[in-house]
């Protein structure tokens, strides 16, 4: 008798000290995760919009991506973001992108710096061809006060 009363205590407290998760991801159901992955969603509602205040919103002051390319031409940086957004949104339509979470990582060099892992999916059309895309991507961002998170690079 006293087996199963010390199992049944035993289960109920590793029950309560278990971590309840996000449905679908990894990541701790927090309030800051949580508002990481409205942040993920915002960018990609604000990309399939061709919405480039909402997207610039979303950049910290020190964003810079060099677009995965040693090529200068397509860098962009928080103080040309609009520029290279508008020049890019100008030339295609009917953008459709899905995200998925994959991974959260907190950076080593800086505590409010994490790489967060995402697949992609996108489609567009571009001089009236249909256009797709997707690959597994890593977008920096950081974790201000009050838990907003802002892209460092990685869009």
């Amino acid at each position: 008798m006293y087996k199963r009363f010390f199992l049944y205590v035993a289960l109920v407290f590793v029950l309560a000290c278990t971590t309840k998760k996000i449905p679908g991801t990894d990541l701790s159901d927090t309030e800051g995760n949580r508002a990481l992955l409205e942040m993920l969603d915002e960018f990609r509602r604000a990309t399939e919009d061709k919405d480039i205040e909402r997207i610039v919103r979303l950049l910290d002051e020190s964003f810079a991506d060099d677009g995965g390319t040693a090529d200068m031409a397509d860098d962009m940086e928080y103080a040309n973001a609009r520029e290279k957004l508008k020049e890019r949104f100008s030339r295609i339509s009917n953008v459709r992108l899905q995200m998925t979470f994959r991974k959260l990582e907190r950076s080593k060099a800086q505590s409010d710096v994490y790489w967060v892992s995402y697949s992609y999916m996108l489609s567009f059309s571009l001089a009236d061809k249909n256009m797709q895309d997707s690959d597994v991507k890593q977008m920096r961002v950081r974790k201000t006060k009050g838990d907003r998170w802002l892209i460092l690079s990685g869009i």
